[in-house]
């Protein structure tokens, strides 16, 4: 029987407790919960159960107790929350768990569903014994920090309430509950269980309406990655206490450093909005172009002082040396046009008086959306054209420069987009074609003389190919070729070229070998 997809393999090995009718449960039935809602009425459909008031009785129980059995053996067996039919899988490789059928709609069979599910029906279980129970808060150590390992400072104390009775998804009045814990018939707390979505403020305040206390535990803490999964001999973890909220408890190293966090955030220097420039010098470096640009991030930072901006200015990311002059206090928007105004200025002094070439039709990218990292999806569109002795870029494709697109099969170029484009330009030397078709430039340089023999016409072709960051120059350029005629259909011959040039891999490089064959078969020798 087919079963669910590779993608939520790990959601089926949570899957641990199925609904079996009570007549075939067997000695599983000892492995029941004491929790309400393990027994329940169903009617069988063959396919799915259909709660039903004078149905069979089902009892909610753990598959492992049928890992002796042989497949044949085994009962049909059902999903408690879309109450499908499910296949068990116990083997001895992973987890003993059952699988939907592939293609179902069930939250179960879905990462954090069945996550969330399956961690309140085994908290359900343990609960069962009742309390009082060990719990250790949870350190939130501080937002954005680079490590992932949990903080381990937390200290052990005990949550003083006592009951004899567990129910799983209890409704109460304007909210339900993943858990909620009875003492005498009476609800003396609810648990909360975090897979996906906390506790907001919204559902604390029902709570806090209602009188009840609450805690919140991360289901991953209840049944972990690897390891065992929870029982009352160990203390529970939790991430949330209706003593705290909206709180959220740090040990003191972290709240020390969380403190220091708010108070740079009032008082620091920050960040807000950064753009990137290629700056292409014609005087610098090799022909290829390789070193002959630079990526410079150009930044607009901001002073504050009680949370306020009090000083606004732009920054080069590379020297650290301010541009123009800083904006004192005023309004955010107001600052970020006198910046923007700033930045124009120093462009045009960086084209007159430093005679380079700048290119940067990136938008202004607040300080959250601009990782340094960004910066690769933001190619040189530019090359250097050592027949003119310039930078020039491909014309009436701008629109298609930024930004990136993935870099996948099929997917347009990052830089050219799909558009094949070819177009002549003069030159001193005569006229030069040009043809680009995604990542492959192509550029000829027709010659014609007379020698003993009589009329003679060559050929040159330069290459370049796009990496994804620039444009580089294919080693063994120019190509020549000896031609026939003097004057045949550049654009038709040289886009064909071209477009037998592009590589059906985005990771393969061109290499002067088929550059060369390819203009010796659409040329001539």
């Amino acid at each position: 029987m087919e079963t669910a997809s590779s993608e939520s393999r790990a959601a089926e090995i949570r899957l641990a407790w199925a609904y079996v009718a009570a007549e075939e449960a067997g000695a599983a039935a000892a492995s029941v919960a004491a929790v309400d809602g393990a027994r329940r009425a169903f009617r069988d459909e063959g396919d799915r159960i259909v709660p039903e008031a004078p149905g069979v009785e089902h009892l909610l129980v753990a598959v492992v107790a049928y890992r002796a059995l042989p497949p044949r053996r085994r009962p049909r067996s059902f999903c408690p929350v879309c109450l499908e039919r499910v296949w068990l899988k116990l083997g001895a490789r992973n987890r003993p768990h059952y699988a939907h059928l592939a293609g179902s709609e069930c939250a179960a069979a879905r990462g954090e569903g069945a996550l969330h599910h399956a961690a309140k029906v085994h908290l359900a279980e343990q609960l069962g014994r009742g309390g009082p129970l060990r719990v250790r808060p949870v350190c939130h150590r501080v937002p954005l920090e680079r490590s992932t390992e949990r903080c381990t400072a937390a200290p052990e104390n005990s949550w003083p309430l006592e009951w004899d009775e567990v129910r799983v998804e209890h409704s109460l009045p304007s909210l339900r509950a993943d858990l909620v814990l009875l003492r005498g018939g009476a609800i003396v707390a609810a648990v909360e269980v975090y897979a996906s979505h906390a506790v907001d403020d919204e559902k604390a305040a029902k709570y806090r309406t209602l009188g009840l206390p609450w805690i919140e535990v991360p289901a991953r803490g209840v049944l972990p990655e690897h390891g065992g999964a929870w029982t009352p001999d160990d203390p529970l973890p939790l991430l949330g206490d209706s003593r705290l909220h909206p709180d959220v408890w740090r040990c003191p190293r972290h709240e020390g450093l969380y403190r220091g966090l708010l108070e740079y955030e009032r008082n620091g220097i920050h960040r807000v909005a950064r753009r990137l420039v290629h700056v292409y010098r014609a005087d610098a470096g090799r022909s290829s172009g390789e070193t002959r640009c630079r990526a410079v991030g150009i930044s607009m930072m901001e002073r504050r002082e009680e949370g306020e901006a009090a000083e606004s200015w732009l920054e080069r990311d590379d020297t650290g040396a301010r541009l123009g002059s800083p904006v004192l206090g005023g309004d955010r928007d107001e600052t970020r046009r006198i910046l923007h105004a700033q930045f124009g200025d120093w462009a045009r002094w960086m084209r007159g008086a430093q005679g380079a070439v700048l290119d940067s039709p990136m938008r202004w990218l607040e300080a959250a959306e601009a990782p340094r990292a960004a910066d690769r999806a933001y190619p040189q569109r530019l090359r250097w054209d050592p027949h003119a002795e310039t930078f020039r870029g491909v014309p009436e494709l701008p629109q298609l420069a930024w930004p990136a697109l993935p870099a996948v099969p099929g997917a347009p170029h990052p830089v050219l987009g799909r558009s094949p484009h070819c177009w002549t330009e003069t030159h001193r030397r005569g006229p030069i074609v040009h043809a680009v078709d995604g990542p492959v430039w192509l550029t000829l340089v027709a010659h014609a003389w007379t020698d003993a023999r009589g009329a003679a016409f060559r050929a040159d072709v330069a290459a370049y190919v796009h990496d994804g960051r620039r444009w580089r120059t294919v080693e063994g350029a120019p190509f020549t070729a000896t031609l026939c005629a003097p004057d045949p259909p550049w654009h038709t011959i040289l886009l064909a070229i071209a477009r037998a040039l592009v590589p059906p891999d985005p990771d393969t490089l061109l290499d002067g070998a088929a550059v060369r064959e390819a203009v010796a078969a659409h040329l001539g020798s």
